[in-house]
C-alpha cells in the first residue's frame, strides 16, 4: 500500500494534455488505494489485491497502455471529482459485440438505497440485467452517486460527471442517452430529468417517490418559506412541467409499503393534467421490490431504446426554483425577478415556424437558441415575449430578451447567477477547501480544528471523499481564486473571515450574531451561511461559527438541509430533527436580506446602536 501511495504521488502532476491512459488508469489506481485503506480499516476485505491492482494500472500507464473494459462484462472505472479531489467509482458495461468505430446508446442506471453501500460494496446490477442491455445493443452506466445521496447535490454532480466521462472516452450516441433507476434511483430519475430537460431521450423511473413533503408527512402550509423552497428545488412533482417532450415509462408495485404507490400515481396524474404523455404500469399486488425481477428492467429499457432525442421541440416548458436549473432544450432563463419563487416560461413556435410566442413568469431575462428552435427555412421570425414584439433571423444564433426596466446588475455588488445562487450545499458541488482559524488562543484553535476535522469525517461518511483542510494563514491566493472556501470560526479567530466580514449582512462574534436590528447570543447557538467571496467574486464561501450544526441528524443530507443562512439553537429541535432555527432564510437576487424569504422562531434582542458583536 505504501508503494502504491508513493507511485501515485509521483504520478499526480496532471499532464497539459492528459492521454487516454492517464485519464483512465490514474483515477482507477487512486480508487484502488482508497479501497485498500478502507479494507485495512474495516478488516472485512484483504487490502493486498487492491494495492496490487493499483500498481498494475500504474505500470500500464508507464507503458502508455490504457485500461480497457471487457465487452460483455460490468467493469469498474473511476474519475477524479472536481469538488473534493477524490477518486469516485462508476461501473460500465459494453455490449459483447462492442466496436469502437460504432456509436452506441447509453442507458444510465441509478441504484437504490442501501445503508452499507460503499466503494467496497457498491449497489450494482447482476449479470442478468447487464445482459439485457447488451441484447438491446446499449452501453450501461451505473454511477456511484456518492453512496446514498438521493442523487441530489453532490450525488447529482456525480451522475453528470460520469456521463460526461463516458461520453468523452467511449463512442456514445448523444441523441440516445437514457435514464432509469429504482427506489432512491427512481426518485433520482424524476428530478434529474426535470433539472435537465433536453439531455435524456427517454426516462423510466421504477418505484421512486415524487413528492418529498408528502412522503415524510410534512404540512407544506406550515413549512418555513426557505425550507419549502429547498424541497421544491428538487421535488419532481413541483417540476413536472419540465418533462414535456421527454418520453416516460413508470413502473410501481401496487402493494408497495416502502414507497407508497400513491407517489407514482400522483406524478402520473400531474403529467396527464399538463398534457404530457406518460405510460404507467402498476404491478397489481406487488411489493416495492419489483426490480428484483429482470423483466422489470427489460420493459423499461425496451421502452426507452425506441426513442431518440428531439433537441428542437416546438413547445418548451420551463419551471425552475434555482438558476442552476433554468434551462430546457433551446430556452434558458438567466435572471429571476424574485428569489424564492419559481421562474417559468412557456415557449411555443407557430405551426408555420414564423412566430415564437413566449409567456414568462418571474424571469428578468430569457435566451432562445434559434439554431435549435424549429425555424428551418425562415428568413425572419417574429418573437413575442413580455408584451414586446421583435424580429430576429434564425441564422443569427441566439435571441436575448430582457424585461423592460430590469437592470441585471442593479441592487448589490453581486447578483445571484448559475453556480452562485445558494443554498449552502451548492458550495460543495465544485472545488472547495476547508479553512480552519488559527488566530484565537490555543483552546479556540484546538476547538476549531476538532470541528473542522469532524466535518471532514462527516463528508467522508456521506459523500465518500476527504476534502482538503488548510490553516487560514497558509491559504494561498491561487487557492482562494480556484475554490469555494468553508471557513470555521469568527472574524476574531479566522484571518480569512476577518478579511470578508465587513461585506456580510450578518455580524459574527463568539456565539453572538446580529442581523439588522436583532441580536442573538447564547452558549448553545451556532451560525451557518453562504455568500459570494469578495476576494474571488465568482466563488462562494461558507461560514460555520459557534456550535456545530446537526449533531442529532443522520449523515445523509446533513448539510443539504441548510438554506443560505441560519442561526440555530442546538438545545432544541424541529420536527425533522434539525437544530431549532431562531432566524433563517434565503438571500434575495442581490444577496441581501429579504424578510419575505425569512422565518423566525425568536425575535432576539434589540441590538444597540454601537457595535453589538465583538
Amino acid at each position: 500500500m505504501a508503494q502504491l501511495a508513493a507511485q501515485l504521488e509521483a504520478a499526480s502532476a496532471v499532464p497539459p494534455a492528459p492521454s487516454r491512459a492517464y485519464r483512465i488508469n490514474y483515477p482507477l489506481a487512486c480508487l484502488q488505494l482508497r479501497k485498500a485503506r478502507l479494507a485495512q480499516r474495516q478488516r472485512w476485505f484483504d487490502p493486498a489485491p487492491f494495492a496490487e491492482e493499483g500498481l498494475r494500472l500504474l505500470d500500464q500507464l508507464a507503458k502508455g497502455q490504457a485500461f480497457s473494459p471487457t465487452p460483455g462484462k460490468l467493469t469498474e472505472m473511476a474519475y477524479l471529482a472536481a469538488n473534493d479531489g477524490s477518486a469516485q467509482p462508476y461501473h460500465l458495461y459494453l455490449p459483447p459485440d462492442y466496436d469502437e468505430k460504432k456509436k452506441y446508446p447509453l442507458i444510465v442506471f441509478l441504484h437504490g438505497y442501501v445503508p452499507t453501500t460503499s466503494i467496497l460494496d457498491p449497489w450494482i446490477l447482476t449479470e442478468t440485467e447487464c445482459r439485457i442491455a447488451g441484447e438491446l445493443g446499449a452501453m450501461l452506466l451505473i454511477p456511484y452517486g456518492r453512496r446514498n445521496s438521493d442523487f441530489q447535490n453532490v450525488g447529482e454532480v456525480d451522475v453528470l460527471a460520469t456521463i460526461r466521462e463516458v461520453q468523452s472516452l467511449f463512442p456514445v450516441d448523444d441523441q440516445r442517452l437514457y435514464l432509469s433507476g429504482v427506489s432512491m434511483g427512481g426518485r433520482g430519475v424524476w428530478h434529474l430529468a426535470a433539472h435537465y430537460p433536453g439531455l435524456f431521450a427517454a426516462i423510466a423511473p421504477i418505484a421512486g417517490h415524487t413528492d418529498m413533503p408528502r412522503w415524510w408527512g410534512w404540512d407544506r402550509s406550515k413549512m418555513p418559506v426557505w425550507k419549502l423552497w429547498l424541497n421544491c428545488r428538487d421535488n419532481p412533482i413541483d417540476l413536472a412541467e419540465n418533462l414535456r417532450n421527454t418520453p416516460i415509462f413508470v413502473q410501481h408495485g401496487g402493494a408497495d409499503s416502502l414507497i407508497p404507490t400513491e407517489q407514482s400515481r400522483l406524478m402520473v396524474a400531474r403529467l396527464q393534467e399538463l398534457g404530457i404523455p406518460v405510460e404507467y404500469l402498476e404491478h397489481e399486488g406487488a411489493s416495492h421490490y419489483i426490480y428484483w425481477e429482470p423483466e422489470t428492467y427489460r420493459r423499461s429499457w425496451e421502452f426507452m431504446i425506441k426513442h431518440r432525442l428531439n433537441p428542437s421541440p416546438r413547445h418548451v416548458s420551463l419551471k425552475a426554483y434555482s438558476l442552476d436549473y433554468a434551462a430546457a432544450f433551446w430556452v434558458t432563463g438567466n435572471t429571476f425577478l424574485k428569489w424564492g419563487e419559481p421562474g417559468t416560461a412557456e415557449v411555443e413556435v407557430s405551426a408555420d415556424g414564423s412566430v415564437i410566442e413566449a409567456k414568462v413568469g418571474n424571469l428578468g431575462s430569457l435566451n432562445l437558441n434559434l439554431r435549435l428552435a424549429p425555424l428551418v427555412g425562415k428568413a425572419n421570425v417574429q418573437i413575442r415575449v413580455g408584451g414586446q414584439v421583435q424580429m430576429a433571423h434564425p441564422q443569427g444564433g441566439g435571441f436575448s430578451w430582457t424585461r423592460l426596466g430590469e437592470a441585471t446588475g442593479a441592487g448589490g455588488w453581486c447578483r445571484k447567477r448559475p453556480g452562485l445562487c445558494g443554498p449552502l450545499a451548492q458550495a460543495f458541488n465544485t472545488a472547495f477547501l476547508l479553512v480552519v482559524g488559527t488566530a484565537g488562543n490555543e483552546q479556540q484553535d484546538e476547538a476549531l480544528r476538532t470541528q473542522a476535522e469532524k466535518w471532514v469525517d462527516d463528508w467522508e461518511a456521506f459523500a465518500d471523499g476527504r476534502p482538503t483542510l488548510v490553516a487560514d494563514r497558509e491559504l494561498t491566493k491561487e487557492q482562494i481564486e480556484q475554490h469555494n472556501l468553508v471557513l470555521f470560526g469568527t472574524p476574531q479567530t479566522n484571518t480569512v473571515l476577518a478579511q470578508v466580514a465587513s461585506h456580510l449582512p450578518i455580524k459574527i462574534g463568539d456565539h453572538r450574531y446580529q442581523i439588522g436590528g436583532r441580536l442573538y447570543h447564547g452558549p448553545t447557538l451556532g451560525l451557518a451561511l453562504c455568500y459570494p467571496n469578495p476576494l474571488a467574486p465568482r466563488r462562494l464561501f461558507v461560514v460555520f461559527s459557534g456550535e456545530p450544526w446537526g449533531e442529532r441528524l443522520s449523515i445523509n443530507h446533513k448539510y443539504d438541509l441548510l438554506p443560505d443562512y441560519i442561526i440555530y439553537d442546538t438545545s432544541t429541535h424541529e420536527y425533522d430533527n434539525t437544530d431549532q432555527h431562531l432566524i433563517a432564510g434565503l438571500f434575495d437576487v442581490n444577496w441581501q436580506i429579504d424578510e419575505a424569504l425569512q422565518s423566525r422562531t425568536s425575535e432576539g434582542e434589540a441590538a444597540p446602536r454601537e457595535a453589538a458583536v465583538q
